[in-house]
């Protein structure tokens, strides 16, 4: 209770001084101040509106204007100069006593058009006046507006990453990609794709979506292969949203109980087991490779003797971290072949199953 006396205490502090400050303002023949920020970083596409002080919304016969005259001559597309740029993205509202700055209007700072070559002031400027009919000193504010380029989406791949990666294996079917504008004013833009590193001429866009050819990444489908991509949204040349992000393409993982030699590509398969019937028994964990990929493993199914098996004593289990194999002691299972399916899907969404046949004698 006392803590919340004192910060009510300290805010009636601060609006009493406030208020007494401007009262002095005005009694020195002032105008209010309009305490708007001096600058503001915004990103292309955001739309924002500054609210001038209460007092304005009670003084009649005053006058709100924006000039643009600090801004350089320049013209910055095929149509509009500097300053005509920033008179569309920057307004006033006489009556709501509001501005309204639309960075969707604007281009990111310092970026150049590939179409004419200008450069983009680092800070756009606007300067709003207040004039009175009734005496008062007129009052200025200039605010200085960086614009930041946005962030495209991708429709099939999560961008919670600062980079996001997609993942695809050799199958034979190309990958697509949809880029997705994020609710970005997209009149007058243009999408375009760059390829970092040495492109090889099989990644491409076709309309809205990034391209992956069937044929891309290792010629021989040995491999991993990695596309470092960047499309990006162009307004009038100038770069306005871009996305990076990069295209894994690798062999099927290799998943199965057994041991896999990467360096020369052998694969021993140990998926069959004699056991005694009735004694405990935990399996090697089964191979995955690469294992960076590895993801949790799960049971999918039992058979005995290649009919469907209901484990209803819960005698088989599988290690989700490791996918080992585990069958309890008991007295309940009888000789056979009993055949364990587990599954697992991958880092990269890729679901995949093997299988371990246990031969109880």
């Amino acid at each position: 209770m006392a803590t919340a006396a004192v910060a009510m205490l300290a805010g009636l502090s601060l609006a009493s001084c406030r208020k007494t400050e401007i009262e002095e303002i005005v009694n020195m023949g002032y105008l209010p101040p309009f305490t708007l920020p001096d600058s503001l970083a915004l990103t292309y596409g955001q739309k924002i509106q500054l609210d001038l002080p209460a007092e304005y919304q009670n003084l009649t016969n005053v006058t709100l204007a924006l000039s643009f005259r600090d801004n350089p001559a320049v013209k910055v597309n095929a149509t509009d100069s500097l300053t005509n740029l920033v008179a569309k993205a920057v307004t006033v509202d006489q009556a709501a006593r509001k501005v309204t700055i639309d960075a969707g209007q604007l281009y990111p700072s310092t970026t150049t058009s590939s179409t004419n070559g200008v450069r983009t002031p680092r800070n756009y400027l606007a300067t709003l006046t207040a004039t009175s009919a009734t005496g008062f000193k007129a009052v200025k504010s200039r605010i200085k507006i960086r614009v930041l380029p946005a962030q495209l989406n991708l429709v099939e791949v999560p961008t919670v990453d600062v980079i996001p990666y997609a993942y695809g294996i050799y199958d034979g079917k190309p990958l697509r990609y949809t880029v997705d504008y994020a609710d970005l004013p997209a009149a007058n833009t243009q999408l375009t794709l760059h390829v970092n590193g040495r492109p090889d001429g099989k990644v491409g866009l076709d309309g809205q979506q990034v391209v992956v050819a069937a044929g891309a990444g290792d010629p021989d489908q040995k491999f991993e292969w990695t596309y470092d991509l960047l499309p990006t949204l162009n307004k009038d040349g100038y770069r306005v949203a871009y996305r990076q992000f990069r295209v894994v393409l690798m062999p099927v993982p290799k998943f199965f109980f057994g041991t896999y030699y990467s360096d020369y590509n052998i694969t021993v398969l140990e998926n069959r087991l004699v056991l005694q019937v009735g004694k405990a028994f935990t399996s090697k964990p089964p191979t995955f490779y690469p294992a960076k990929y590895q993801g949790t493993y799960a049971l999918k199914s039992i058979t005995k003797n290649g009919a469907p098996f209901v484990d209803d004593s819960k005698l088989f289990s599988v290690e989700a971290a490791t996918g080992k194999v585990t069958v309890a002691p008991n007295t309940v299972l009888a000789a056979g072949e009993y055949k364990v399916t587990l599954q697992t899907q991958a880092t990269t969404g890729l679901a995949l199953e093997t299988a371990l046949t246990l031969v109880m004698e």
